[in-house]
């Protein structure tokens, strides 16, 4: 599966690991739910070609996980309650906003 949509469904509860299993992941947009708990490093780890990253408001929680994700172009994170340093975490996403 490379796309997930799953956009103002108002699906609530935590983002499972298994996601991690997804691993030609393109795009993931879980944007405008009522999800918690925190972002999964292991969509992070195993979804190297993820480009899109959409999760902006809800209510996730948590610091902001090591995105080293060198396709990633797009990333909302608004309107959650996610903690950490965004310019070091940032830095090694070469393509992030072009």
């Amino acid at each position: 599966m490379e796309t997930v949509n799953f956009r103002n469904n108002r699906i609530g509860g935590t983002i499972p690991t298994s996601i991690g299993s997804l691993i030609l992941l393109i795009s993931f947009d879980v944007s405008y739910n009522y999800l918690q708990g925190v972002l999964p490093d292991i969509l992070f780890t195993n979804a190297t070609g993820l480009e899109i990253l959409r999760v902006g408001h809800n209510s996730l929680t948590g610091t902001l996980p090591d995105l080293s994700l060198s396709q990633l172009r797009e990333l909302n994170l608004s309107f959650n309650n996610i903690a950490g340093n965004v310019a070091s975490v940032l830095a090694d996403v070469p393509k992030l906003g072009k």
